[in-house]
C-alpha cells in the first residue's frame, strides 16, 4: 500500500497522488480498487474516426485515379464517390452524438437520400429520383404514423409528426406542380399516404397535437 510522507495517511489502490495534497505517493502500488471502464460515447467516437479515415482515404484514392491517373476528357465518377461518403459520414455523426429522435431522423434521412439522389440524376443523368423518391416519401409517412403510437414521448413531438406528414406528402407534388412534371403513379400514392396518416392522426390523437399546438404557441 501506498503511503503520502507529507499527510501521514495510506493510499490504497494504485494512485500515484496523494487525494489531499497531491504530492506524489511513495511505496508498492495494489490492484486497481475500481475498473477502468471506457465510455461508449469514446469508443463509438474512435470507431465513427476510424470509418470516416477509411472512406476519404478511399475517396482521395478514386479522386487520383480519376483526376490523375485518367487522361483525356472523360466523366469525373470520383464525384459521384464524394457524394454519398459525405452523406454517409454525417449519418453516423448523428449516431454517434446520441442525439435524435425519431421524427427528426427518419427526415434527416430522407433529406439526405434524396439530395444524394437529386444530384446524381443531375451530374449523371441517371433519373433515378421520381422512381426512388417517393418510395422514401412513403416510407417516412408510414413509421411516422407508426411511431406516433409506439413512441412514449409523442406528446413532446406531435407538432413534428404532424408537419412532417404535411410536407413529406403534399410539398413534393405541389412541386411537381409548378415544375410542370408528369406526376408519376408513386407521387399520387404518396399524397394519398400523406392524407390518410394525416387523417389518422387527427381522429387519433387530435386531443395531443391540439395541446401540443397550443403549448408550442403560448396560446
Amino acid at each position: 500500500m501506498k503511503s503520502c510522507p507529507h499527510c501521514k495517511i495510506q493510499v490504497g489502490g494504485d494512485g500515484e497522488y496523494c487525494p489531499l495534497c497531491q504530492n506524489p505517493l511513495v511505496g508498492q502500488s495494489e490492484t486497481p480498487r475500481y475498473p477502468v471502464v471506457e465510455p461508449a460515447q469514446r469508443r463509438a467516437s474512435l470507431l465513427y474516426k476510424i470509418i470516416a479515415f477509411f472512406l476519404l482515404a478511399g475517396t482521395i484514392v478514386c479522386a487520383a485515379l480519376d483526376f490523375m491517373l485518367t487522361e483525356g476528357p472523360h466523366w469525373h465518377w470520383s464525384i459521384m464517390v464524394l457524394v454519398p461518403v459525405v452523406g454517409v459520414l454525417l449519418l453516423l455523426r448523428v449516431f454517434v452524438k446520441r442525439r435524435y429522435n425519431a421524427p427528426k431522423l427518419l427526415f434527416q434521412l430522407l433529406v439526405g437520400i434524396s439530395l444524394v439522389m437529386l444530384f446524381c440524376d443531375w451530374y449523371a443523368g441517371w433519373g433515378l429520383y421520381d422512381l426512388i423518391g417517393p418510395v422514401l416519401c412513403i416510407a417516412t409517412l408510414v413509421l411516422n404514423f407508426v411511431f406516433a403510437f409506439v413512441n412514449k414521448s409523442f406528446t413532446e413531438n406531435g407538432l413534428i409528426y404532424l408537419l412532417l406528414n404535411i410536407a413529406v406528402g403534399i410539398v413534393p407534388y405541389i412541386a411537381l406542380l409548378l415544375l410542370n412534371r408528369v406526376r408519376s403513379v408513386l407521387w399520387v400514392i404518396c399524397l394519398l399516404v400523406s392524407v390518410i396518416t394525416f387523417l389518422g392522426l387527427v381522429i387519433f390523437k387530435g386531443r395531443t397535437l391540439w395541446s401540443e399546438f397550443e403549448k408550442r404557441l403560448h396560446m
